[in-house]
């Protein structure tokens, strides 16, 4: 409900509302205006405080930092806009005081904090830096490899499993760029390999080092159909940790028996939980397709080509996922790419995942395919009925035009013409005239 809210709210709305209020707060100060619309520019004018204070209370509540959101430039700004008109409720401001010089400047500068406020709406929104991490505390956790988890660990014990790696899984969240440059620094990776895998744009890899190998992999999210969590996956022979930007719950890996190494066993184990996602998003997708199907083509609504647009980039992003997946599974499984521990009596047990994820990516592709039809048809159709509109157009200004030419090369008095014909004649010829254009039109086909 609040995320609904939040998203109604948006910046382009209270945008709008700062202009309107901005309107109705200058309006008065220029102009003599009657009492009732005065009255009626109050009350709206205090509706709209209403959503502004309405709009920082919900992302006030989605905020996992709600100091930091506090103490934001912009957010305060939102404050004022909120408080300032609540001075004019005070008791001790009598009807007399509120026409004084000093709350009549006050006024006017509820009515200027507007102008940022519009100004604000027109930003487009930042670039998330490459190693920004979400808002909020890190989360780390340890899964071992009797199945046991303990979560809320700290800094402290991340920092001595860096020094002496054990065969714990490793899994820390929202760590901040200090961490990730710890971590870098210790294990002898690449601090750009870390940046770059956790970006939102990331894609399937693997990058081969000495002794850890770095393999990035995005999981779909099990409750956002557009959200992934970009996972880089820093792996030994006996030891793995995983870093995120956002969340990921170890208990709900359930690992299974296997002679494989722990560390390969831990990345295979992820790969299917990730295989398991994107076949639950390919059934959601193909739900949408045939939803989307099910619309009668001459009845589009509006919502149509926004709908399939954005359902054609989530497929064509987990195609691309996915293409990139397969061809990672079959090379490890053909021995071209290495995964420390993983001995080439032991890539067999990788060609089920390589045909698993072969099998997605043609649903998937499948899936775009006929979205990308019902998005060429519906296109068809409105090009059809515009080319329609404009050949009824053509055919009613080409109609229209023969009275009007005749009319004004005859002039209205027929009477001192210096041809002897009557008005009977010329709207007998003009309809004559008329019904050939049209029987012209009407044999093209216009008129079908």
């Amino acid at each position: 409900m609040l995320r609904r809210l939040s998203d109604v709210l948006n910046e382009s709305t209270m945008g709008f509302l700062a202009l309107a209020s901005l309107s109705i707060g200058v309006a008065p100060l220029l102009f003599k205006l009657p009492h009732g619309i005065i009255q009626s520019f109050n009350i709206a004018n205090w509706l709209i405080i209403g959503l502004f204070a309405l709009e920082y209370g919900v992302n006030f509540m989605l905020s996992s930092n709600r100091y930091a959101f506090a103490l934001e430039p912009w957010h305060l700004l939102d404050a004022a806009i909120v408080i300032a008109p609540l001075l004019f409720l005070i008791p001790a401001a009598s009807h007399g005081a509120r026409s004084t010089p000093a709350l009549r400047i006050l006024r006017l500068f509820r009515i200027l904090l507007f102008g940022p406020r519009i100004l604000r709406s027109l930003r487009p929104p930042s670039m998330l830096s490459p190693i920004a991490v979400a808002d909020g505390k890190s989360q780390i956790s340890i899964l071992r490899s009797d199945a046991t988890v303990r979560s809320k660990c700290g800094w402290d014990e991340l920092r001595k499993w860096l020094a002496a790696p054990t065969n714990d899984w490793i899994h820390a969240s929202n760590l901040s760029p200090e961490h990730l440059k710890a971590i870098a620094l210790a294990l002898g990776v690449s601090q750009i390999t870390i940046e770059t895998a956790l970006l939102e744009s990331s894609f399937p890899r693997i990058e081969s080092g000495p002794i850890w190998t770095a393999f990035t992999i995005s999981l779909p999210s099990a409750e956002e159909v557009t959200h992934r969590i970009p996972v880089l996956l820093l792996i030994s022979e006996n030891s793995i940790l995983s870093l995120s930007r956002h969340p990921f719950d170890l208990r709900r890996l359930h690992m299974k028996a296997s002679t494989l190494s722990w560390g390969p066993r831990c990345v295979l184990h992820i790969i299917g939980q990730v295989l398991t996602r994107h076949e639950e998003l390919a059934g959601r997708m193909e739900q949408m397709v045939r939803q989307l199907e099910a619309l009668p083509v001459i009845e589009s609504p509006e919502s149509f080509f926004r709908e399939t647009f954005h359902l054609k980039r989530l497929l064509s992003t987990a195609k691309g996922d996915l293409w990139r997946l397969r061809g990672l599974l079959e090379m490890l499984a053909d021995g071209r790419r290495q995964l420390p521990g993983l001995t080439p009596d032991q890539r067999a047990s990788v060609v089920p995942l390589a045909e698993e994820a072969e099998y997605l990516y043609e649903t998937i592709d499948n899936a775009r395919e006929s979205v990308l039809s019902l998005i060429e048809l519906h296109l068809d159709i409105a090009a059809h009925d515009t080319n329609r509109f404009m050949r009824l157009l053509a055919i009613v200004t080409t109609l229209a035009l023969i009275p009007a030419v005749i009319g004004g090369l005859l002039g209205m008095n027929l009477g001192e013409a210096p041809w002897s014909v009557t008005l009977g004649q010329v709207a007998f010829g003009t309809l004559v005239l008329t019904l050939g254009v049209l029987y012209t039109f009407m044999a093209k086909g216009w008129l079908r």
